[in-house]
């Protein structure tokens, strides 16, 4: 059975659904994104975005590095279990017979490529790896967010962190930490749902359910417009909609997640 609401959350939580039913929605903005301090000289951080979201979904870690790279900063791999990112290897067509035959020249002088290729490359994220201490970044934000006490005391730690380009956070399906790649507040009330929500039910399904992500955001927007926050409203019908052809009676169905999870954080 949920814990019952303040009268201020119960407030907030029939002024948004009040406001999806009615269509009015507020407008919508982009998240700034946490970028690497310049002193981190990170090589992850010069890849392409294909590779980092490769290494980051295989590794769950932002420094990844080849096992020679680690040595070279004193730092040993201990762990199996490489990540593999992608390298293009390019074959030049060349004239003759044979290896020694010179290349083939285009217009330009430029080789002619004959075809490219590629091969995986095995990396180790920094959590496979014990040595020197890397140099820490402080990226958290100058005040944290409303409930990061709350979050604390259930056991769910907060870290701040620059993220592949393609998310803003993400949080362990146990439910025992979050990531945040923005100081976006919305962000960190969707992945604090997430972990919550998580707590409530002993572990969560890992990847993008559809029926977990809809309780995430619809918290998100309560807890904006509780606290006071820029008007979350049509980012976060925006989202829901990605994930369901019929927002409002997806929003229904989520209810008594979304009650569940505010009455847990006792706003």
């Amino acid at each position: 059975m949920p814990l019952k609401l303040s009268p201020k959350a119960q407030a907030s939580l029939d002024n948004v659904v009040a406001r999806f039913k009615a269509g009015n929605l507020g407008p919508v903005y982009l998240k700034a994104i946490l970028t690497r301090d310049p002193a981190d000289d990170c090589p992850m951080a010069k890849w392409s975005f294909r590779n980092q979201v490769l290494a980051y979904l295989q590794s769950g870690d932002m420094d990844c590095r080849g096992y020679k790279q680690w040595q070279e900063v004193g730092r040993q791999v201990v762990e199996k279990g490489a990540a593999y990112i992608l390298a293009p290897c390019t074959v030049y067509k060349r004239e003759g017979k044979g290896k020694k035959a010179p290349f083939a020249r285009g217009p330009d002088g430029e080789k002619v490529v004959a075809f490219t290729y590629y091969r995986a490359i095995p990396v180790f994220g920094v959590s496979k790896t014990e040595g020197e201490p890397l140099p820490e970044f402080d990226y958290s934000p100058a005040q944290l967010p409303p409930l990061a006490d709350v979050a604390k005391a259930m056991g769910i730690d907060a870290t701040y962190t620059p993220l592949p380009p393609d998310r803003y956070g993400d949080a362990n399906p146990d439910g025992s930490a979050v990531r945040l790649g923005t100081h976006s507040p919305a962000t960190w009330f969707h992945e604090l749902a997430h972990a919550v929500h998580a707590k409530i039910e002993g572990g969560l399904k890992g990847g993008q359910v559809a029926s977990q992500e809809i309780a995430a955001e619809f918290v998100a927007t309560v807890l904006m417009d509780l606290y006071g926050y820029d008007d979350h409203t049509g980012n976060g019908w925006n989202y829901i909609k990605g994930y369901a052809k019929d927002p409002i009676s997806a929003i229904g169905k989520a209810l008594g997640v979304v009650e569940q999870i505010l009455g847990a954080l006792a706003v």
